[in-house]
């Protein structure tokens, strides 16, 4: 990893605290703890509360009791009557305290023992037959039981329900918050099936929202690379094609001009136009052009032009471009339409070459386009890049046909080469601009021409 994309993944590894998927998870466990805490609270609330009322009916069950014994003429022996109370009521002290008659108000508490237990008492007021008794009534809490009994309360169960769905949104929101990674990992395995496609996850931030980005910057990375590479293996091809068209033209321009060079004097040697072998000559030397012509082409494609670029108004070259196939075009029956609307601009461009790419594009046009049918030339410029548009009315190409027009020896029209559009692209790119083809069948052809204007303004 170069020093720029550890610098742009720093970049998108800032943001702020509070976006953060550390920061998620902790207030998601702090949830969870305050749910975990409230739920004790909750359960020894509802604990005391058990057993402050079973306390207090207890109690209101042994002053009953007493009460009882009193009405019936007890003799004031209160130490038997505790005793009698005691093994009545099992496991509970009663106390019963003549000395404390001011005290009005029952009371029911929960105290702490010596031993660090607990112990339910209750202090009950009582008219005896002379004078006032306080009752203690003290009970021992055994946590086991108590808290088994609180579980079973109907207001528990309601408790662990509630629990339960808190526990289950929790991790509904993490498998939430943690699925695009999920995503990414899913886009991952298919780069490595040969897909890259980007991936566009919707409402997250944070450190998934800086991986997002990331991953599509490497997936942009992966795009270029894997063009580059097309570039290369296009440029390896051409180079052996360099060396090939070499071969060639050492060894088959030489015969070529012999040949051609034969057949002018053959001409200049018959005096009458109406000899036989006028004709014939004439062809001989219609074919040799040609022959010559497939090897320039050859030669233009295989080896880098050098460009002489000078100053020159882009409307005025494409206005030449049409006007050299302004006959052609009233000959296949074609309207040639111009509307060039970059008046004005000047670029740095080699004349030559550039024509000979725009002509090679009219051509294919205008041999696509029926009779009646037009083609359409139009210029435009804009803040950064200027365009160029040839369309026609043609019957348009399969996709599969239009991705390869580019491509060296590829043609459709019988006699072709398939390096007219070959060497357009290679000038256009040497002059450090676009060009793309879009069409379908029945709807014609359109190529955009693009050229950056940082690249070829004077």
């Amino acid at each position: 990893m170069t020093s720029q994309p550890r610098e742009l993944f720093a970049a998108h590894m800032r943001v702020p605290w509070y976006k953060s998927l550390f920061f998620r998870v902790v207030v998601l466990c702090a949830v969870l703890l305050l749910c975990l805490f409230g739920s004790v609270i909750v359960i020894t609330h509802h604990f005391f509360q058990e057993a402050a009322r079973e306390m207090e009916a207890q109690a209101g069950e042994i002053a009953h009791t007493l009460e009882i014994r009193l009405e019936e003429g007890h003799e004031q022996d209160y130490a038997a009557l505790e005793m009698e109370l005691m093994d009545l009521y099992q496991g509970v002290d009663i106390t019963l305290d003549d000395d404390n008659a001011d005290m009005q108000a029952a009371s029911f508490t929960i105290e702490r023992l010596e031993d660090g237990g607990f112990a339910r008492v209750a202090r009950v007021p009582l008219r005896g037959i002379t004078q006032p008794l306080m009752m203690t009534v003290t009970m021992t809490i055994l946590p086991q039981t108590e808290v088994l009994r609180a579980f079973q309360n109907r207001y528990m169960m309601a408790l662990t329900v509630v629990f339960v769905l808190a526990l289950g949104l929790m991790v509904y929101f993490i498998g939430k918050a943690l699925r695009p990674l999920a995503r990414l990992s899913e886009s991952c395995a298919a780069i490595g099936d040969g897909e890259l496609n980007t991936v566009n996850i919707r409402g997250v931030s944070g450190e998934i929202r800086a991986l997002e980005q990331t991953f599509n910057d490497m997936v942009a990375s992966l795009r270029e690379k894997e063009t580059m590479e097309k570039k290369l293996r296009q440029t390896q091809r051409l180079s052996a094609l360099g060396n090939l068209a070499a071969g060639i033209a050492h060894d088959v321009r030489n015969p070529l001009n012999a040949i051609k060079l034969l057949s002018s004097h053959a001409s200049d040697m018959l005096d009458d136009g109406a000899h036989p072998a006028v004709k014939p000559m004439a062809a001989i030397r219609e074919e040799v052009d040609r022959l010559d012509s497939i090897v320039s082409n050859f030669l233009s494609l295989a080896r880098e032009t050098e460009l002489h670029r000078e100053p020159r108004e882009l409307d005025a070259l494409l206005q030449e471009c049409v006007r050299l196939f302004r006959k052609d075009a009233e000959a296949r029956g074609v309207r040639l339409i111009s509307e060039l609307r970059a008046p004005g601009l000047v670029l740095l461009l080699d004349p030559k070459q550039w024509t000979r790419a725009v002509l090679n594009v009219i051509l294919n046009a205008l041999e696509a386009c029926p009779e009646g049918g037009r083609v359409r030339i139009f210029s435009r410029v804009s803040d950064s890049a200027c365009s160029i548009e040839i369309r026609d009315d043609g019957p348009g190409l399969a996709p599969e046909t239009a991705e390869r027009v580019f491509e060296p020896y590829f043609t459709t029209r019988p006699g072709g080469t398939g390096l007219g559009l070959s060497i357009t692209k290679s000038i256009i790119e040497e002059h450090g601009g676009t060009i793309d083809l879009s069409s379908s069948p029945g709807m014609g052809c359109q190529v955009l021409i693009t050229l950056p204007l940082e690249k070829v303004k004077p």
